[in-house]
């Protein structure tokens, strides 16, 4: 690692003498300290999912793991901090940074564990990529000040909503009005929920995401789907779920809708919510921060409100297309065909004046 990956901020000058934690690729050899790092964090995410599953995931190879390591006064290693690389296309390019933390280190400072183990990440030789998203706590302020500093930059704000699973019980409160329909999401409706996140993007999110409808089809989980207006002459999509994963924590479903409001989601939407949260487990929801509108809806349907999550978003590719697009050449060759370096022509002359 080169020294201008080690730029320590004021937060973490007092601790930067302690000794660097070490980074390696997650390994069969981590599984011990993986799961025992799970049972002492103080969030237990992983309580939500089987142990089975997480074993599968690492044995289907579908992720990407790095892991900060650090050494105790025994010499064993201490599992600090892991980073969860998750291609977000079939193109593989762009992929998500996901950081879980599990125990505070005592050699440094918990930012320079962070810096290190993001700075592995984006230059791993396995996920190359020139897009990246990374999901951080609003009130993180020192994981966005880092991310900030890798050249991440702010796309979208979304609340974190969870249901209590009591406050579900029993039959469902109300149904679907009659002109309305809930359908999964599968390969025939994976294009109209694709167009409704195309919509729900600006045009920088799109271009680093880079997706097709079949990325949605590929990372589908239970309670995906599309609300739709049904009329005699077309139907109209009202609202969508679509999955957003988040390390190990339980599954996460963004709640889309057009651009415009419908007054009728105040009918529609409610029935749709109160089956999503009856799934074990019931997934959380993510609702763009400045839809209030929406927000009421969820709130009415039993979810509460956990946390603030900022998106940030950095892609080479934009910064190099720029340059491309905005047609700027370099001096040089602007300057190429006038060949300063030749001797001036005489001027002409039409003779003296009589």
């Amino acid at each position: 690692m080169s020294d201008t990956f080690m730029v320590y901020s004021g937060r973490d000058v007092d601790q930067a003498s302690g000794s660097s934690p070490r980074v390696e690729a997650l390994n069969a050899a981590h599984m011990r300290l993986l799961l025992t790092s799970a049972q002492v964090s103080t969030s237990n995410q992983w309580a939500d999912q089987p142990q089975a599953l997480m074993l599968q995931t690492w044995l289907l190879r579908k992720l990407r793991v790095l892991v900060a390591l650090e050494q105790d006064a025994t010499k064993a290693d201490r599992l600090l901090s892991l980073v969860i690389l998750r291609s977000l296309n079939r193109r593989k390019s762009c992929w998500q940074l996901e950081l879980e933390e599990r125990q505070e280190p005592t050699g440094t400072s918990r930012i320079s564990v962070v810096r290190q183990l993001l700075h592995e990440a984006l230059s791993d030789g396995v996920a190359r990529s020139q897009s990246w998203l990374i999901r951080c706590d609003s009130n993180d302020q020192d994981q966005l000040d880092l991310a900030r500093e890798l050249g991440f930059q702010p796309l979208r704000r979304f609340g974190v909503w969870r249901v209590d699973p009591p406050s579900v019980s029993g039959p469902p409160a109300s149904e679907l009005p009659s002109q309305c329909r809930w359908s999964a999401l599968d390969n025939s409706t994976a294009r109209q929920l694709f167009a409704l996140e195309q919509a729900c993007c600006s045009t920088h999110h799109r271009q680093i995401l880079d997706r097709q409808w079949q990325d949605l089809v590929d990372q589908r989980s239970k309670g995906c789907g599309l609300l739709e207006r049904i009329d005699s002459d077309q139907n109209q999509v009202l609202a969508g779920l679509v999955a957003r994963p988040s390390g190990f924590s339980r599954p996460r479903l963004e709640l889309l809708r057009g651009v415009a409001w419908d007054d009728r989601l105040m009918d529609a939407l409610p029935p749709a919510l109160e089956r999503l949260a009856r799934l074990q487990p019931a997934p959380e929801l993510l609702v763009d921060e400045d839809d209030e509108r929406l927000q009421v809806i969820v709130q009415r349907c039993g979810f509460q409100s956990q946390q603030t999550q900022l998106v940030l978003g950095r892609s080479l590719w934009r910064k190099l297309g720029s340059r491309e697009l905005s047609g700027i050449r370099p001096l040089e060759s602007m300057l190429g065909r006038l060949q300063p370096q030749q001797p001036p022509l005489p001027t002409p002359t039409l003779g003296r004046e009589r």
